[in-house]
């Protein structure tokens, strides 16, 4: 295979190689990488933006080809996961079974994702504790349901446990507000109601012994 061109971007971080078998687009990063392990130091020394290349075209071998294909479906993937990243806040383990979903090889998600890592737009525990903070906040939910929903879209356990634990949530004020939205001035001394309440607060993630002290609280307050 001959590499017949090699174009840059404006910004100079991406090229495209040009070859007798089709075009190739990679970060500046692999192709310095690619240069100097298949054609050598002193090509790789030459190639730069705005350079003349005047020694081209060069020939590579058929190992050459199949790197330079592994390179341009691992920027293809970088794009793809900054995309679906620029939309809302993903896990690493949602934005992976994107990526595998979407045919990606596994050494292509691998490699964008260190290169995404590298680059701070991929963190677990920035995007958990965030995601925390909104589901306290923004829904009142209590321990339990937080850290349900935050497994449920892909962070490990044991950090969204770290991330509840650590986040300054005041769980008794936000189960006050959430009775205060959800019992409309029903009766607790009403069996049936005081029920009715208690259910839809555990299943907002508070515990029994949440639920009854606060009930408890409320009760000496009326009385």
């Amino acid at each position: 295979m001959d590499i017949l061109n090699i174009t840059f971007t404006e910004s100079g971080n991406q090229a495209t190689l040009r070859t007798d078998r089709g075009y190739f687009d990679m970060t500046r990063a692999d192709l310095m990488e690619f240069l100097q392990k298949f054609l050598g130091e002193d090509v790789r020394s030459a190639v730069r933006p705005g350079a003349e290349l005047d020694f081209l075209p060069l020939f590579v071998d058929d190992d050459a080809e199949g790197e330079l294909e592994a390179l341009a479906e691992k920027l293809k993937a970088i794009k793809y996961a900054s995309y679906i990243l620029g939309i809302g806040d993903k896990s690493e383990k949602q934005l992976r079974t994107k990526l595998k979903t979407k045919g990606y090889s596994t050494r292509a998600i691998n490699e964008a994702f260190d290169v995404l890592r590298r680059n701070g737009y991929i963190c677990d525990e920035r995007t958990c504790k965030r995601k925390c903070e909104l589901l306290a906040n923004g829904k009142l939910f209590g321990r339990r349901r937080i850290i349900s929903e935050l497994m449920a879209k892909g962070y490990p356990y044991s950090l969204c446990e770290v991330t509840v634990d650590e986040a300054e949530i005041d769980f008794e004020e936000n189960l006050k507000l959430l009775y205060e939205k959800i019992s409309k001035g029903e009766n607790l001394l009403d069996w049936e109601q005081k029920k009715k309440i208690s259910d839809k607060l555990i299943r907002y993630g508070y515990s029994y012994d949440e639920v009854n002290s606060l009930f408890d609280g409320i009760l000496s307050e009326d009385f």
